[in-house]
């Protein structure tokens, strides 16, 4: 089992990103979202992981040990991070032998091209010729195919089209199953932290404000406007409404669950219009 574990931690990282008083403890094997509204924390944590930055308070483990310990004896090869993985020569045969060469413990090349070949990439295939989307998916199997127990796969999620997004995201989930391994990614799209996530974690800014299970959510959050009066709050309250904002004739919330329960709570006369959005970013740190 793969674990990472932070006990009230302060870290200056070195590109000026910043954790201040983080306790959380990640074990594999699982998929976990860091939703906030920047960058910066999966950048802090990859930095905390490399050495690069000043524990200011608190301590860090990986699988059990100290961290310090753990990257004075070995360098640390137990982390990748899809920031690091470049495509490496003119086809992508070239590029999988160029990744994986010198490197142990990792998939072999035909390991890794029928990984490549079931997303309909052909290891001849000239890299300048697959499309963008193609392109994000050789980086992110590249990746995958290091093996690492702890893989810090950024946002390059967000970077695939709703198919490929779909499929990438299912083989995530297999990977870490399979290897037993650790994947921390974020997104600026909720249904995709939701959908691929065992748990979320939300940060504003440097500091982690909550922590969310969401393995069992069988939908999405949205978020409903209601138009009018008598709205009745506190009975959508308890069906799984978080609110947002309330004025006279407004109400807005986030709903967690089927909103096919909210509808008789909708059938009031002096409700004129309701609207039903995709739940942003903003909106999950507002609530969560």
């Amino acid at each position: 089992m793969s674990s990472i574990v932070l006990d009230q931690l302060t870290f200056d990282a070195k590109s000026g990103d910043r954790l201040k008083n983080v306790s959380l403890e990640l074990t594999s094997p699982q998929v976990v979202a860091f939703c906030s509204n920047d960058d910066s924390t999966l950048v802090a944590l990859k930095q905390l992981l490399n050495a690069q930055g000043n524990i200011e308070e608190g301590t860090v483990t990986v699988n059990g040990e100290p961290l310090g310990k753990i990257n004075h004896r070995r360098g640390n090869p137990m982390v990748a991070h899809f920031d690091d993985v470049e495509l490496k020569g003119k086809t992508v045969l070239k590029a999988v032998k160029n990744h994986l060469k010198h490197r142990k413990n990792v998939l072999t090349v035909e390991q890794t091209n029928q990984m490549l070949e079931s997303l309909g990439i052909v290891p001849g295939t000239r890299v300048a010729e697959l499309t963008p989307d193609e392109q994000q998916k050789l980086r992110i199997i590249l990746l995958l195919s290091l093996c690492r127990p702890i893989v810090l796969l950024d946002n390059a999620l967000d970077d695939l089209d709703e198919n490929s997004r779909l499929t990438i995201g299912k083989l995530v989930t297999d990977y870490t199953k399979k290897t037993d391994s650790l994947v921390v990614f974020t997104s600026q799209d909720v249904s995709t932290l939701m959908r691929f996530s065992k748990t979320i974690y939300y940060f504003e800014g440097s500091h982690l404000t909550s922590a969310r299970n969401v393995e069992m959510v069988d939908s999405v959050d949205c978020v409903v406007t209601v138009i009018g009066t008598d709205f009745p709050v506190e009975n959508a309250v308890k069906l799984g409404a978080h609110m947002l904002e309330e004025a006279p004739k407004e109400t807005r919330f986030l709903f967690t669950g089927n909103i096919q329960v909210l509808l008789p709570l909708l059938e009031q006369s002096t409700i004129t219009d309701v609207r039903i959005e995709d739940a942003t970013v903003e909106d999950e740190l507002m609530t969560w």
